[in-house]
């Protein structure tokens, strides 16, 4: 048994674990480049 961290959901195999992680990790790396050309943006 395996625990995803951001959400919580479980797996029964660390290969089905990781492959639902890479989907966390996509979202947050598209917040952070979002935000930051928000920044970008205001300062102009």
């Amino acid at each position: 048994m395996h625990q995803c961290y951001y959400c919580e959901q479980i797996f029964d195999s660390k290969e089905a674990l990781y492959e639902h992680v890479e989907v966390h990790s996509d979202v947050e790396r598209n917040r952070e480049i979002t935000e930051r050309r928000k920044k970008s943006q205001k300062s102009k």
